[in-house]
């Protein structure tokens, strides 16, 4: 659970940081697009390569990089090893019932690594946006489905109110187990029949917490006057800046190399 980084900001002050909310949420857009258009796996070491340097941009330790995957190392290991065995092929090695194809490791490396990708960049898109800036582009983005009545502002609230509880839901988590840990509860050096059956303690407790903060929350919100319909105004107005521009400038660039890369060599 510690592990888990969507939803955390890790405040600094960087040209990352200081971008317009909606330049970082179509940078992580067109960069998760340009994971599904190239084929090749060759292809994702400079991707990960973008992706350490605009850490390095947005000075976030790499740390905090290692930290978004180990909450999905599981995954990752399943989704590798599976792909390498239903996916038919040339076979280069066996493991009791289990095969591995040549094709299904490409296919493996592949799937890993997009995913793997994926959750960095989005990882960084929470580090360097707070949930109401994180909110406040989102509904400036989605601005035009206003006319198809698409009520832009309540979703984007839901997207802030979510962000914002994760950090608090994990916390509570934290402390909840260690309380029942505290108790003789055992989370770690058990069967794993045992750590579902401990684990309930601790779910139970923390469902009931989170429809009581809710529940609180939506009685604050009316008492102050919500109704979510009609202009709202903002304190803070989204502006571009010069450091958006350039980095749009980038973003463009970037998006047209990746589809020439993937016409010529496919």
């Amino acid at each position: 659970m510690r592990d888990i980084t969507i939803g955390q900001y890790y405040p600094s002050e960087s040209v990352i940081h200081s971008l317009d909310p909606r330049t970082k949420l179509m940078g992580t857009f067109l960069f998760i697009v340009t994971l599904f258009i190239t084929k090749n796996p060759w292809w994702y070491i400079p991707s990960f390569i973008l992706v350490l340097a605009v850490y390095r941009l947005a000075k976030v330790p790499f740390g905090y990089l290692l930290k978004g995957l180990r909450g999905i190392i599981i995954l990752l290991i399943f989704t590798l090893f599976f792909r390498m065995t239903i996916t038919s092929g040339e076979v280069f090695a066996r493991l009791w019932i289990f095969e591995f194809t040549w094709e299904g490791l490409r296919v493996a490396i592949r799937m890993t690594s997009r995913i793997a990708l994926m959750i960095v960049s989005a990882s960084l898109l929470s580090y360097t946006s707070t949930p109401r800036m994180l909110a406040d582009g989102l509904e400036r983005s989605c601005r035009f489905l206003e006319k198809m009545h698409v009520s832009v502002h309540e979703m984007a609230l839901i997207v802030m109110i979510a962000f914002r509880f994760i950090p608090v839901m994990i916390e509570e988590m934290n402390d909840l187990m260690d309380a029942q840990a505290s108790r003789g509860v055992e989370f770690k050096h058990c069967s794993v029949a045992k750590k579902c059956k401990n684990i309930y303690s601790v779910l139970v407790p923390l469902f009931l917490s989170t429809v009581r903060r809710s529940s609180d929350l939506a009685m604050a919100m009316e008492a102050r006057g919500y109704r979510g319909e009609g202009p709202t105004t903002k304190m803070y107005p989204l502006v571009y800046t010069k450091a958006d521009r350039i980095a749009y400038g980038f973003m463009i660039l970037y998006f047209l190399v990746i589809v020439a890369v993937r016409v010529r060599f496919g």
